[in-house]
């Protein structure tokens, strides 16, 4: 265990130095027709389209982004689909809603609550993009899971494998999963497809390092499911008035 915590501590500079992030080997772009197909997921940062990322966050409702705890803020800016100067949509954060555990823990067992939504100013049209639904079925967090975001090495394009295998139990509380994230690449979604659609499972966290580097990442759980049926509902409850 202790060997474990001190492997957290590293992970956790490693995702917010960009110095020490840049040794690591970061997720490979993808081509530009898959990424016109992320849409939904964006740049989360705090000073809107023109700057660099710094976190990334995912579209889960037409006002609400699901993003890591570290990287929340009431002033935050969402860009969705952000691609080398183009952007679907834009859009400021006007509240943050923490995962109450990540409030109460210390040291890293934060990394178990180190999730956030940030609920927008305004609603972004389903029809401009389409949200990206979640599930917290443990079956679906097994065998090979898709990771995306963006990263300071390459902070204008979306980057992402489709090969990052779970190295976990499904029903732990922190999933660690079989490739690197680097800085930038905290509040990802870790995703699964669902039929003939995608679905969330998890949020990347942080990393460990070490001789095979491993991303970490927070599972859906009550209470973002709670969070995201509330956005839901009031999406359905504008499209009525």
């Amino acid at each position: 265990m202790p060997a474990f915590r001190a492997a957290l501590c590293l992970t956790i500079i490693l995702l917010t130095t960009g110095a020490a992030a840049l040794r690591a080997e970061p997720l490979p772009a993808l081509g530009l027709e898959e990424r016109q197909g992320w849409a939904a997921v964006g740049v989360v940062n705090e000073a809107g389209y023109r700057s660099k990322a710094s976190c990334t966050g995912t579209l889960i409702a037409p006002d609400l982004v699901v993003t890591a705890a570290h990287c929340a803020g009431d002033q935050k800016h969402f860009v969705a689909g952000w691609d080398r100067g183009s952007f679907v949509a834009h859009r400021r954060s006007v509240e943050a809603v923490v995962h109450p555990g990540y409030l109460t823990a210390t040291g890293n067992d934060r990394f178990r609550y180190d999730v956030a939504v940030l609920r927008l100013d305004t609603p972004i049209e389903p029809r401009a993009i389409a949200p990206i639904r979640l599930t917290d079925q443990p079956v679906l967090r097994i065998g090979l899971l898709t990771v995306l975001g963006y990263h300071r090495k390459r902070p204008h394009v979306l980057n992402g494998r489709s090969d990052c295998a779970s190295l976990t139990e499904p029903g732990r509380s922190v999933l660690r999963l079989g490739c690197e994230v680097i800085s930038g690449n905290s509040g990802g979604p870790v995703l699964v497809p669902v039929g003939s659609d995608w679905a969330l499972v998890a949020v990347v966290a942080g990393r460990i390092g070490g001789a095979q580097p491993q991303a970490l990442a927070v599972p859906v759980d009550d209470w973002l499911m709670a969070q995201w049926q509330e956005a839901l509902a009031r999406a359905e409850t504008e499209v009525t008035q």
